[in-house]
């Protein structure tokens, strides 16, 4: 896969969720609290004497604030439009980029507001201010990415074993073809799920994002297995190539239509809208068309 063909690969679901957000933003809190504790204030130059202890924590706060609501307002943007039509992997690059420079850019203006030092100028401050941006933020972002890698192999964990106790349960009245199993790269079982459960399953570089129904509700796991091998095992259930990055599972397509990038699934249970690449749309239509009915 090209550098070109990952950027256009769509992000995981769990990076704009409401529990990503409220994580990155409390472990940003609790990461500026320690710098103002330990550290000068951001954009203070050492020279700022004439603030007292008092007035320099204010300074911070003030700053802080600014910079919790710019990011609480960018990452509510980001999870409507997640949720919407889905983002890419390059676009979602260039949102951070952008939530960075927009952070800097206004804590910056900011500063130069409330900065008591006449002889701090605007490029030592906005050099001060880059450098506890990034110093600040880095450590929050990597920890928050982390801990939701921790919880997605603990919900895969938790899920195959409800699965395979249901199974134990279930074996001799459970029909065979209507379960699914996942196995990764080196043919360990890792999931199983219903097939009517599947929504879609995308590419994810070297793994694949399985989209799937549990109750009335979109999860999604990341499994370490290619969309080739998937759209290999899976030829003779119904999941079949839409897309260079997108198996869809026949069952849950709900409806087909053109949209301005082209021909797009809406899915059953889910708002994310799957795109149809040319070369698989005819075959796509015809499957889905000549579905047999339940």
């Amino acid at each position: 896969m090209t550098p070109i063909e990952r950027l256009n690969l769509y992000i995981p679901k769990y990076l704009t969720e409401k529990k990503y957000i409220i994580i990155l933003l409390v472990l940003v809190a609790l990461f500026c609290a320690f710098f103002v504790v330990v550290y000068k204030p951001i954009g203070l130059i050492s020279n700022t004497g004439a603030l007292s202890f008092l007035d320099n924590r204010l300074y911070s706060l003030i700053l802080v604030t600014v910079g919790l609501i710019i990011m609480l307002t960018s990452r509510k943007l980001l999870y409507a439009i997640q949720n919407k039509v889905g983002m890419k992997v390059g676009h979602y690059f260039l949102w951070i980029g952008a939530e960075f420079a927009l952070l800097i850019g206004i804590i910056t203006a900011v500063a130069c507001l409330i900065n008591v030092n006449a002889n701090v100028t605007l490029p030592e401050l906005l050099g001060r201010v880059t450098i506890s941006i990034v110093a600040l933020l880095t450590i929050p972002y990597i920890v928050s990415v982390l801990v939701f890698l921790l919880s997605q192999k603990r919900l895969e964990i938790a899920t195959l074993t409800d699965m395979l106790s249901n199974r134990r349960e279930k074996e001799g009245t459970t029909d065979n073809e209507s379960v699914i199993r996942f196995h990764d790269k080196s043919d360990r079982l890792v999931f199983v799920t219903k097939r009517n459960n599947v929504l879609y399953i995308e590419a994810a570089d070297n793994y694949t994002v399985i989209h799937y129904l549990s109750g009335d509700k979109e999860e999604t796991l990341i499994l370490h297995n290619s969309l080739k091998n998937m759209a290999d095992a899976f030829s003779s259930e119904g999941i079949v190539r839409c897309h260079r990055s997108y198996l869809v599972n026949l069952e849950n397509i709900k409806s087909m239509r053109r949209d301005r990038d082209g021909l797009v699934i809406e899915m059953a249970h889910s708002s994310h809208l799957v795109p149809v690449s040319k070369t698989y749309a005819e075959e796509v239509v015809k499957k889905f068309v000549n579905i047999p009915p339940s």
